[in-house]
């Protein structure tokens, strides 16, 4: 796969379902869904949302992108703890990307 120019370089080694998604709640845009000083909805719990962008516990709404939350696990031994966790660098990625392409419509 070519790539044209450096801002899909940039994000290239990211995993396609995650470099192709958008939000698609009604009403919900790329702003919006990365604007940190808002939560529109049940934000990270968007329809279609890739399992490697999940970086909330469905148990206990701990978001480990934020480290907002009550814990109700020991996140060193928990498998749902350690997988969320693991997404963090991936999500926080995906936003820069998002934030980056709405820069460059603007």
């Amino acid at each position: 796969m070519a790539y044209s120019d450096p801002f899909q370089l940039k994000y290239a080694d990211l995993p396609e379902v995650v470099r192709d998604f958008r939000p698609k709640c009604p009403g919900c845009t790329p702003e919006v869904a990365t604007d940190e000083s808002g939560r529109p909805c049940s934000f990270y719990d968007c329809p279609g949302l890739p399992a490697e962008l999940r970086v909330t516990c469905d148990t206990c709404m701990y978001d480990f992108a934020a480290g907002d939350g009550q814990v109700s696990c020991d996140h060193r031994t928990c498998e749902t703890a350690l997988r969320l966790s693991a997404n963090v660098e991936t999500y926080r990625r995906w936003v820069e990307m998002l934030r980056e392409e709405s820069a460059a419509r603007a």
